[in-house]
């Protein structure tokens, strides 16, 4: 008889000790799928953010290099798909939007730097007699032809004696360019910013990076 009384409060204490141990089980179980959801969620973040990037720097290289490109007049605000003839799902239809790009800070171009030189042979009478001379002459490129007021048809000689420190008709500017990501139906959002130097007429310059 005062053997089994004895057994009772050891059984009793089995079953708490196993009470205890089944709460901590369950609790290391709920903490594992807590953090399994945190890892997830934070690989979701990480790939929505590579892809997102990706989409805008995809649609910036497009509006750099399309043959009408101006600072401008880029104004790709209405949406835009993430990548032209991908296939888009649901999870991946992201909306890019390109608004216009913002003057940061212009500087007129002075008319030296515009200059390149070349070496010519030109024929001078030397002790009465004709002789080839080798000389170096400074001329401006056919691409800056338009920044002193020339046609882009031919080069442009300059006169030794010209003074060329003064501003030309163009300056470079700096401008900001954007694209903004975003996932439908979600919170998700990415922007890209990128500058982009441009030569353009001093008179656009000051009217747009006032």
């Amino acid at each position: 008889m005062k053997h089994l009384r004895a057994r009772a409060p050891q059984q009793g204490a089995v079953l708490f000790v196993g009470l205890i141990m089944l709460i901590l089980i369950t609790l290391l179980a709920v903490s594992a799928i807590r953090l399994a959801n945190t890892n997830l969620l934070v690989v979701g973040n990480e790939q929505f953010q590579k892809e997102a990037e990706d989409a805008a720097n995809y649609h910036l290289d497009l509006a750099l290099n399309s043959n009408e490109f101006t600072a401008r007049n880029v104004n790709r605000s209405a949406p835009l798909p993430a990548f032209s003839g991908a296939a888009v799902t649901p999870e991946t239809n992201y909306t890019v939007t390109v608004p216009p790009p913002k003057c940061k800070r212009y500087r007129y171009i002075k008319q030296n730097e515009l200059l390149a030189k070349r070496t010519v042979t030109v024929t001078e009478v030397v002790e009465g007699v004709e002789t080839a001379v080798e000389k170096v002459e400074d001329y401006v490129p056919i691409a800056n032809v338009a920044c002193f007021g020339g046609k882009s048809n031919d080069i442009m000689i300059i006169d030794p004696t010209t003074n060329t420190s003064g501003n030309s008709l163009c300056a470079t500017s700096l401008w900001e360019m954007t694209a903004n990501v975003e996932l439908p139906n979600a919170s998700a959002k990415a922007q890209v910013v990128q500058g982009v130097e441009m030569r353009i007429d001093y008179a656009e310059a000051q009217s747009a990076c006032k």
